[in-house]
């Protein structure tokens, strides 16, 4: 669920995405008024050579991090490819040049929920474009290699339809040469690409045409395995992190059997996903594909020829059929993963948490007030009084529910305003009840310890308006707050620089050992659904409930009710 891609502020970070996002000097060429990028190799920069199972990849070092961009670990998407499982990449003779992102796999040029004032941060350099040459991975890793580095691998957002490893906000730089790890971002195949599930619909040349996207993404924490010990990193300690769909593609290899054993820990931030769709469910959606790429059993030979655009156009008819729906957004809609009986068996956490998940370490959470990033068209929602609010409680919850919710959340945000006390309610009903269930079945006897977070510090961008809202701890897990990138979303500034220094710590030191711990944070405890003790993370921080017990309570009978669930 972040924020789109859109041209919306491109202009304000293009100049120094130029410079910053690929590790290389570059070199700005102004063609009718259009900024493009030429990549030249900075004169001052060393060149490691990694050798690779598939061949020798030359990275740039500077600053203490080796970078290496844009390494393929399968094929490209065209042709025969297109709906089949990743293929194996074909070794290359000599020493393929790792200075530049590759392209973005398919997606429309409008994301999740259109341009938003964070937006800038996740711009794309300019000549990354999007194509069938995708299924890449980009390597940041400290040129110190006396010891081998935790491996943070990074699963981007953009709900299950767009996004890309290549985002300003995700440079792996001052993570990896700050604290000490070696961080892989990647890209893997998104909405009708990705998740449209052929296998029974077609059979055939198909019949492994499922989950494509999310068998990306095995693929790549396979290259991991087989290939990160070259770059320093520690194949043993692997911890896969995202953010929103990031969060999505998270839960979801933990219910993932193939993905057994190829990642150690894992990190939930603001993507709780608790079910896929049942085979029936993926069929319809596969059928509308084929009807608006005008295919049919008969001539399903035509999808080995079709192009990007095709697929990007047949994705957007379907999603304008069949919207996410903002009131139960971590439920199944559209493009998502399938129970195919095969790769995805069980829901990872529905009714319980499949045993896959048990052993692992979980760090899992999200933002104060989450929706205030998507409800931006809802412009009465930012200038609330107390009546507006009381009115708009009540409308959602009933009358006498209002009363109970609207005392407990004064009681525990004294200093919040009216706006802020609606986004943090609908926040804990949209998102902290999905966290919290995950948490509780996550949190038994015998299973890996689970710790909870909140964060709570309010960026000050567009008059303080958006106060702590989804994608927000993104730019402080990656220690990149004093970045352009970073300015756009926080706008900058010693506080929130010291507080990113703390967090990337936390999450650093949670790939290293499995335990959240940081200078400036109290000790972080382990959940229990007795306590439900959780890191409350701002410039003090504090250890508190999730959210209140009988809040999570009532805000749970009503999304389950939504859903459609018992």
């Amino acid at each position: 669920m972040n924020p789109s891609h859109g041209r919306e502020g491109t202009n304000l970070l293009r100049r120094t995405l130029l410079k910053a996002t690929a590790g290389t000097a570059w070199l700005a060429v102004s063609t009718g008024g259009t900024v493009r990028a030429a990549a030249v190799p900075a004169a001052h920069a060393a060149h490691p050579v990694v050798r690779t199972a598939s061949g020798r990849v030359r990275g740039v070092s500077q600053g203490g991090v080796n970078r290496f961009l844009g390494i393929p670990y399968a094929q490209d998407i065209g042709g025969r490819n297109r709906f089949a499982r990743p293929q194996p990449v074909k070794p290359w003779q000599g020493v393929r040049d790792a200075f530049r992102y590759a392209d973005s796999c398919p997606q429309q040029d409008t994301g999740v929920v259109g341009p938003t004032p964070v937006s800038p941060a996740f711009q794309t350099p300019s000549y990354v474009h999007v194509g069938d040459n995708c299924l890449a991975l980009n390597v940041w890793t400290p040129t110190d290699t006396r010891h081998s580095h935790p491996v943070m691998v990074w699963l981007h957002g953009g709900g299950w339809v767009s996004g890309s490893g290549s985002c300003a906000i995700y440079d792996g730089e001052r993570l990896a040469g700050g604290h000490d790890v070696t961080v892989v971002t990647l890209n893997h195949r998104l909405g009708a690409s990705g998740l449209t599930d052929l296998s029974r619909v077609l059979g055939g040349d198909f019949a492994d045409a499922s989950n494509l996207g999310i068998r990306d993404i095995v693929a790549a924490l396979e290259w991991v395995r087989d290939n990160i010990a070259a770059f320093g990193g520690d194949p043993d300690r692997v911890t896969i992190f995202g953010e929103s769909g990031g969060g999505w593609k998270v839960s979801t290899m933990l219910g993932v059997p193939a993905a057994k054993g190829l990642f150690h820990r894992a990190v939930i931030e603001s993507g709780p996903l608790t079910r896929f769709l049942q085979p029936g469910q993926a069929d319809d959606v596969a059928r509308k594909v084929l009807r608006a790429l005008d295919v049919t059993p008969d001539t399903a030979e035509k999808l080995h020829t079709i192009s990007t655009k095709d697929v990007i156009r047949a994705e957007a008819r379907v999603l304008a059929d069949s919207p996410m729906s903002m009131q139960v957004p971590g439920f199944p809609s559209s493009f998502w993963p399938v129970l195919d009986g095969d790769f995805i068996r069980a829901n990872v956490f529905d009714p319980r948490a499949v045993p896959s998940s048990l052993d692992v370490p979980l760090l899992i959470g999200q933002n104060g007030t989450e929706f205030t990033l998507f409800m931006l068209g809802d412009k009465a929602a930012y200038t609330l009084d107390a009546a507006q609010l009381e009115r708009r409680v009540a409308h959602l919850f009933g009358d006498n529910a209002a009363l109970d919710i609207l005392h407990t959340y004064r009681r525990d945000f004294p200093d919040y305003d009216p706006s802020s006390l609606w986004f943090r309610i609908f926040s804990d009903y949209g998102m902290g009840v999905l966290s919290s269930h995950i948490m509780d079945l996550r949190a038994v006897p015998g299973a890996a310890p689970v710790y909870a977070y909140r964060f709570d510090w309010q960026s000050p961008i567009l008059a303080g308006k958006l106060y702590s809202p989804h994608t927000i701890e993104i730019p402080f897990v990656f220690d990149n707050v004093v970045t352009q990138a970073g300015g756009v979303m926080t706008g900058g500034g010693r506080e929130a620089a010291t507080l990113a220094q703390t967090v990337a710590s936390a999450w650093a030191t949670f790939a290293r050992t499995g335990v959240p711990r940081a200078e400036g944070l109290p000790d972080w405890p382990a959940f229990s659904s007795a306590d439900r003790a959780s890191m409350h993370i701002d410039t003090v921080s504090r250890i508190g409930p999730y959210m209140d017990q009988d809040m999570l309570e009532l805000f749970h009978a009503k999304l389950w009710k939504q859903a459609g669930l018992a």
